[in-house]
């Protein structure tokens, strides 16, 4: 099943929108972004619909394999 994003090849970043920043808004183009698992992957979390996100490459990298990122990160 292809998601809305993918059809659109556009998503925000939902740990953008929790800021105030420029980025609250902002639309990143597919590319932009990466699947995070919201229960790490390397702790056993499950790579499914349910347990994955899509996050801007800063936040996602910055979240590494913790369950919750703090927005400022």
């Amino acid at each position: 099943m292809i998601s809305d994003a993918e059809k659109k090849d556009t998503s925000n970043c939902p740990l953008c929108a929790l800021e105030n920043t420029g980025n609250k808004t902002k639309i990143w183009k597919l590319s932009e972004m990466e699947t995070d698992h919201v229960s790490a992957w390397s702790k056993g979390g499950a790579t499914n619909s349910s347990n994955c996100q899509m996050l801007c490459k800063t936040h996602n990298r910055a979240k590494g394999n913790r369950r919750e990122c703090h927005p400022s990160l």
